[in-house]
């Protein structure tokens, strides 16, 4: 995908016009925004967007930049936002021009304006990278019927490269150009250093149907994942395991982004919780290396056979590659670094890419998600269907088993749900409280429910085998375990 501003076309011309996604490169915002480098800073101008674009549009509140005033009184960084419309609510009715106009920040009597930063570019693309599909799919679907209540949506993407920092300050920044809400938010790093910086909880900022990598999504009363979150992935794949008959367990996992650290943690403590289990092998690796040399001492801790009886592989796409690509074969041919009882992997290795480049050695690896993949019976689940038509309307060569995809395309569904029963008064404090009472049922996950101070909502997960034919790979197989619910829901590592 090219650098720069582009429309998303959503099959209807007005929606091309309003429905705007600025993608560039984070190096290429660095430089717009005035990060020199390493070390530097970014000063993104309060109230400024897309090339220059300086305050509200279309009679959004936020208006005309520092301490400016825009319509009904709404003013921008500087100053203090009007968050009603001016109007008695109870006379709003949700048709154009009569849905009450500017409710709060980013809404407009015609729009409603949304933004989130996505994974273009770095280690994260490999498995986030098509996100953004998923989004725009459900958007064009809403705006192509007229929008909500006389609103259509209007999506502003950022590209931070799974960069924390970066992404941390685009997200300050949206809270600052008075966007709505925040809509999936696929990059985790980020979204975190936010969390943490609680720049969301200050500013009140919702940011609904994320893709639950690391705790702090959940412990954020703004912040509702959609996705199984990683250590309840990481329980339910050695619970899984340990009774197929697995009681000698290793884990391999990336030690420099948060999901690896606190998915192994998650997984380390809960084999060694069940009786008889250990873990002998327990290998953090930086990612994105050619080669691993820790290989062979991985093989080494798991004895005799250089093989523990099951793996787990907590890792991105491209170091899961290189990571057995170091592994040498034992006596009868077979890949080393994979359990004699079974291997594992969590969600960033549920795509078609890591499958193929994978080959015949992760025949038989079960990969773990909290959804419904278009995959076997799955495939004809009416919502299951709808989603692989939609997001295909968009990319027809979107890779429709990547789980992150799929999750994407399941957070925007819940948000435009819960703006749906929000009706014409469109407010944030309105859609959190729709959101904390919010029970949402489809064919792409379990039930989904949410509530005040709990939302952790998705509490399964299920596997699908990877399977080859002459050695390449041939397809995914649902390995018929259903969703299998965590046995710790809600508990998450201590420490950071």
């Amino acid at each position: 995908m090219k650098a720069g501003t582009r429309n998303i076309l959503a099959g209807a011309a007005v929606f091309a016009a309003l429905s705007i996604i600025s993608v560039q490169t984070p190096a290429q915002q660095r430089l717009a925004s005035g990060q020199g480098g390493p070390g530097g800073t970014i000063e993104e101008a309060a109230g400024t967007t897309d090339g220059g674009v300086v305050g509200g549009t279309d009679g959004a509140p936020g208006a005309t930049g520092p301490g400016g005033t825009g319509p009904g009184g709404a003013t921008a960084a500087g100053g203090s936002a009007a968050t009603g419309g001016g109007g008695n609510a109870s006379r709003f009715e949700c048709a154009a021009g009569k849905n009450g106009g500017n409710t709060d920040k980013g809404v407009s009597g015609n729009k409603i304006r949304l933004a989130s930063t996505h994974v273009l570019s770095g280690p994260g693309s490999s498995f986030l990278g098509s996100s953004h599909v998923g989004m725009e799919a459900v958007i064009s679907n809403v705006n192509s019927q007229g929008g909500i209540c006389g609103r259509l949506l209007e999506l502003t993407l950022r590209d931070d490269g799974w960069d924390a920092p970066l992404g941390a300050q685009f997200i300050q920044n949206f809270i600052n150009q008075d966007y709505f809400a925040l809509p999936v938010v696929p990059s985790s790093e980020g979204l975190t250093q936010a969390i943490k910086s609680k720049y969301i909880l200050n500013g009140k900022m919702p940011v609904v149907g994320t893709d639950g990598m690391l705790k702090e999504q959940y412990q954020d009363p703004y912040v509702w994942p959609v996705a199984t979150a990683t250590v309840s992935t990481m329980r339910i794949m050695a619970k899984h395991a340990y009774d197929a008959g697995a009681r000698q367990f290793g884990i391999v996992y990336d030690s420099r982004y948060k999901f690896g650290k606190e998915g192994a943690r998650a997984f380390k403590d809960f084999v060694e919780g069940m009786p008889g289990a250990r873990v002998d092998a327990y290998l953090g690796i930086q990612p994105g290396q050619p080669s691993y040399p820790d290989a062979e001492t991985f093989n080494n801790k798991c004895g005799s056979s250089k093989r523990c009886e099951f793996v787990a592989m907590l890792l991105e796409p491209g170091t899961a590659i290189s990571w057995i690509n170091s592994m040498g074969d034992d006596s009868h041919g077979r890949r080393l670094g994979f359990g004699s009882k079974g291997t594992g992997g969590a969600q960033p290795l549920f795509n078609a890419k890591f499958a193929r480049d994978c080959g015949e050695p992760c025949n038989g690896m079960l990969l773990w998600t909290g959804y419904n993949p278009p995959i076997g019976e799955k495939q004809n689940l009416p919502a299951v269907a709808k989603y692989v038509n939609d997001v295909r309307a968009i990319d027809p060569g979107v890779d429709v088993n990547n789980q992150f995809l799929e999750g994407a395309y399941l957070g925007m569904t819940v948000f435009v749900e819960a703006l749906k029963k929000l009706g014409p008064n469109v407010t944030r404090a309105g859609l959190k409280q729709v959101m904390d009472s919010l029970s949402y049922q489809s064919d792409l996950s379990s039930p989904l429910t949410f509530a005040p101070g709990k939302h952790y909502a998705n509490l399964g997960a299920q596997a699908f085998a990877v399977r080859t034919a002459a050695g390449s790979f041939s397809g995914f197989a649902d390995a018929g375990t259903g969703f299998i619910r965590d046995p710790d829901p809600g508990k998450f590592p201590s420490g950071d």
